[in-house]
This record gives C-alpha cells, structure tokens and sequence, in this order.
C-alpha cells in the first residue's frame, strides 16, 4: 500500500475515514511498501506499529486519541532488520491481562526454517525491555501476520488462513489447534472485542466470488461473530460470513442469541446442543440487536427461553435501549429445566420497517432465564 488509514464506526457498517499515516512522515520516507500494522493503548496514549515489506517495523504515538494525528516516536526502526533470525514486519501487540499489563510484540513468519519472535515492551511501549525470544511450536501450519488474543488463561496464536494455536504461556509452546473460519484465504485475521461482543476481522481478495481472475492484493474486510466452545476451540458461523454483523433480517429462520450487537456486563455465550445459548442473565441484563430489518408493523416474535426457577422471567422487548419504549412483553415461567427450552411469543406494537430491539430480562431469581433465539412469524404466500 501507499499509505495507512484508520477509519471508525459505532456500528460497524458505517464507517468514517479519521486519519491516514503516511510514511513520509515517518521515518521511512516516501514509499509503496506499506505492510501490515497494530496498535495499542497505553498511559493515555495511543501507539501504531507498521512494517515495510518484509523489513522492518516503526511506531508512531498520538496523544489526541485512537483516531491521530500520529508523530513518529522514534525516527529510526522499532524492529530494525536482523533484530532476529526472521524478518521484521507483520507486528502484533499484546497486553496481558496480568497486575502489571505487560505489553509484548511479536512479528516475522514461522516458514522457510524461521520462527516468529516475541519480546517484552518497556512501560514506554516504544522500546524493547528484552532480548528478542523464539517462539516454539507443535505441528505448526502458520506463516506470517501472527496474533495472540487471550482466553480462560490461554494464549491463542493465530495466523493466515485461521490457522491458530494454543500455549500455557505466551512464549509457548504452542500447539496446533485447526482452522476456525472458512473463506477465501481469511487474510492476516485479528479479534476485537466490542459491546461484549467478540468478533473476528479478516481480509479476503475484493473481487472473489465476481468470476474474474482473483486479484490477492486489492482486499475487502470481512468481520464476523466469534465464539469459544467448552473445550477451548473456537468457531464462527458461515451463515454471518455472508450476512454480516450488526444487522439482521425479520424474514431469517432466526436470530441466535450469540449474534447480539451488545450485551450487559456478565452476559456470555456458552455453547449447548444446538450450537450456543445466552447464560450471565441476570435481573435488569439486556441483549441488543440494532437493525433489524423488514419486520412487519405489529409483527409476532417468537423467543426461545429456558426457565429452571419455580419463579416466571419477564421479558421486556423495548426500542433502541434498555431505557426505549416498550414495544411488547413477556412472562417467561418455568420450562422444566434450563437445559429445556420453550418458544414464548410476543406480539409487538411495532412499525414496519428497520427497529433496534433490546430485551431486557426482569427477574427475582439468581439466574432469570437462559436465551436461545426468535424469530418472527413467516406470512405464507
């Protein structure tokens, strides 16, 4: 690429171009070279890592927030070349979720013989607190474009293609786990966590699918629902491949709880016969799932609860948040057990068109109720 660009959304379909990075304005000088980047957060201060080729690796800072502008905190590489015995580009940042937050970068390819390499990052998060390590691997099948994510104590490395594996500790040893996201080569994929909601973001070539000859360069940015099994695995769902995040269809078989945009503190996702169910519930928790599209004016739902309490849930469908106006309303009473769930419908004083619904639960017991999905009534032709 020419340059680097930061774009932001509150959506995740709209999307606002904030600032563009130039390498010129780094210490790179001008240049087509422009590689894959990171960036973290740290003492008020926004850090982007970005590469040259298969180089070298800068850092630029911003003290005005995530969006820039961004000066070059060094003026020479972060990760200069032969740092280590393999190139110095593709960065990833990690902050560990430990007392002190330490923050570490990753970088280079683990083919041709190499490995990629980690180190610490000083408090400043500009310089290197150690020695380069090497990372260590069982039955690897990754390339470059490495990046670790954390989850119940484990470290997940993943790479091109979804390829990903799991280690105790970050340095590892890290075993093969699989692939977890099917599509055309899932190019250098990264998670983020939003509204408590995890997602996975990758590239895929911008004229796949068109019938023309593949083009691996020019790329679009796929973004799709993340989800952890019991056993650690993790999987997204091929259907929200094509459909997309944040929004939703009335005329869908239906909507899955573990699809939701946002989520109250508490809520997780924890997988169940048929795929995951929503647990955290608690009295005065929500599931928010803005535009719901195509829905018919004063549309019939049909949600799907478990209730293991002899106490009933009430379920308030309400308007944009957990505070809108209350668009219908359901009491949700036992189910025989939470592992059962049972269809509730709920007619709703709705327009027709595009709504944001919000359920929000209401309940004296500890656990109100588990959610599965809804959907809406289907009008027969």
């Amino acid at each position: 690429m020419d340059d680097w660009r930061i774009f932001s959304s509150d959506d995740l379909i709209n999307w606002k171009h904030e600032y563009t990075l130039r390498p010129e304005d780094t210490f790179l000088g001008k240049n087509a070279e422009c590689y894959a980047t990171d960036a973290a957060y740290r003492n008020g201060k926004y850090y982007f890592y970005f590469c040259r080729a298969q180089s070298e690796t800068g850092v630029a800072v911003s003290e005005n927030g995530p969006a820039g502008p961004y000066r070059d905190a060094l003026g020479k590489p972060l990760l200069p070349v032969g740092l280590a015995d393999t190139p110095s580009y593709d960065p990833t940042v990690f902050i560990d979720d430990d007392e002190a937050k330490t923050p570490y970068i990753m970088w280079g390819y683990a083919i041709y013989g190499k490995t990629y390499y980690i180190a610490r990052l000083n408090e400043d998060m500009i310089s290197l607190a150690e020695e380069p390590h090497p990372i260590s691997f069982d039955k690897w099948h990754m390339s470059d474009a490495s990046w670790i994510t954390k989850h119940n104590g484990k470290y997940y490395l993943n790479s091109h293609c979804s390829d990903y594996a799991v280690a105790d500790n970050i340095y590892g040893p890290y075993t093969y786990r699989g692939k977890f996201c099917e599509d055309y080569s899932t190019d250098h994929g990264t998670f983020f966590t939003y509204h408590n909601q995890t997602y996975f973001t990758y590239g895929v070539p911008e004229n796949w699918g068109t019938g023309q000859e593949i083009d691996p360069y020019y790329r679009t940015t796929k973004i799709v629902y993340a989800h952890y099994k019991d056993n650690g695995d993790i999987v997204t769902d091929e259907f929200i491949r094509t459909a997309g995040v944040g929004q939703y269809d009335a005329a869908w078989d239906a909507i899955k709880g573990e699809w939701f945009f946002a989520a109250s503190d508490g809520i997780v996702k924890k997988e169940n016969a048929e795929g995951f169910e929503i647990r955290g519930i608690k009295n005065n928790s929500y599931l928010y799932f803005q535009n719901v599209n195509g829905m018919r004016q004063n549309a019939l739902l049909h949600m799907r609860l478990a209730n293991g309490n002899p106490l009933p849930c009430a379920v308030e469908i309400r308007e944009n948040s957990p505070f809108g106006k209350v668009l219908g309303h359901v009491e949700a009473g036992n189910t025989g057990g939470f592992d059962r769930f049972k269809t509730f419908d709920c007619r709703l004083e709705n327009t027709h068109g595009t709504h944001h619904l919000c359920f929000v639960f209401k309940g004296e017991a500890e656990e109100p109720a588990r959610f599965e999905d809804f959907c809406f009534e289907k009008i027969l032709p």
